[in-house]
């Protein structure tokens, strides 16, 4: 089957996306601002909003909808009003913020916490000889502390490769297995993206409004997608071709778009030219598929990837 954007994963972006914005916003928008999420079928993605919807209400969560007029008259427009569901202060005890916590990382279903793990074991992370449980993909201890900072307006205090980092938080988005963190970042004074699992030691949260949001803040488009990441880095081949199984050809396609399809063989299966300069990033996209994609050239990548996998292979 094609990569999808699993459902969970796409429902949470949907609710940060118009939880951001001031002003409604149109399915289209939606659609556009999402990009690769939906499906490229206008009606199986009209049909995958419709559940998204559905799931956000079924949550309590107030999704208003406007008719829009002028050169958009008749179109429904959406949005989500903040301070018509954030909660003040609950009292939840330790134990209950720890529950809270667990629920949360349920969002994770499947999520990388190595890619090592993900590839021998098929994205479950689960030791058989446990027996029946979920597989719970991102528990990550900081959770909790970086949630309440984004909703009491608190900075955040970290470690993140190796320097002392204190972030205004703006918000969290899920992609591709992890959560990342965006805000503005006093040591570089600028707007910085952070993976939270690579956040070093403990994380201490600040006083309480000690900021305001910027309006023109967009979590959504902040965060690279897979193909920014991939062409972000050093490694001396800034592309690969790489030969790909027909049922996943529709998935790289929506990743890196028809532009990107090199050759296109009988049996459906297709050579597409993808970014590696980030070696890492485009490790975890090509693991991802696992025997179903394939270096062709350059012969360097192609004998990175096989030293990979020797690795992984390693003491089997």
């Amino acid at each position: 089957m094609p990569k999808k954007i699993d459902a969970a994963e796409r429902m949470l972006n949907l609710l940060a996306l118009l939880s951001m914005r001031t002003h409604s916003m149109t399915f289209n928008q939606i659609r556009a601002e999402l990009e690769g999420q939906y499906s490229d079928d206008y009606q199986a993605a009209r049909a995958q909003f419709e559940r998204d919807k559905k799931a956000l209400r079924e949550l309590n969560i107030p999704l208003d909808t406007s008719v829009l007029g002028g050169e958009q008259a008749g179109e429904m427009a959406y949005r989500i009003v903040r301070k018509e569901y954030e909660l003040t202060d609950a009292n939840f005890t330790d134990e209950e913020i720890e529950a809270l916590q667990i629920a949360v990382a349920t969002v994770r279903l499947g999520a990388q916490e190595s890619e090592t793990a993900l590839w021998k074991l098929g994205a479950e992370r689960v030791d058989p000889s446990i027996g029946p449980q979920a597989s719970i993909g991102f528990s990550d201890p900081h959770l909790g502390t970086i949630l309440a900072a984004i909703s009491e307006r608190a900075p955040l205090m970290f470690e993140y490769k190796g320097e002392e980092r204190t972030v205004d938080s703006y918000g969290m988005l899920a992609r591709k297995g992890f959560w990342y963190l965006v805000g503005f970042d006093h040591l570089r004074k600028a707007q910085r993206v952070f993976r939270v699992d690579r956040i070093e030691g403990s994380v201490k949260k600040g006083k309480k409004n000690s900021y305001e949001m910027p309006k023109s803040v967009d979590v959504v488009k902040a965060v690279p997608n897979d193909r920014q990441m991939m062409a972000q880095g050093d490694y001396e081949h800034p592309t690969a071709h790489v030969h790909v199984d027909a049922e996943l050809v529709q998935g790289v396609v929506r990743d890196f778009g028809r532009g990107a399809i090199v050759r296109e063989d009988a049996d459906g299966s297709a050579v597409f030219e993808v970014p590696c300069s980030n070696s890492y990033a485009f490790r975890l996209w090509l693991f991802a598929m696992q025997d179903k994609a394939v270096v062709i050239e350059p012969p360097d990548v192609r004998a990175m990837v096989v030293s990979w996998l020797d690795e992984l292979t390693a003491g089997q």
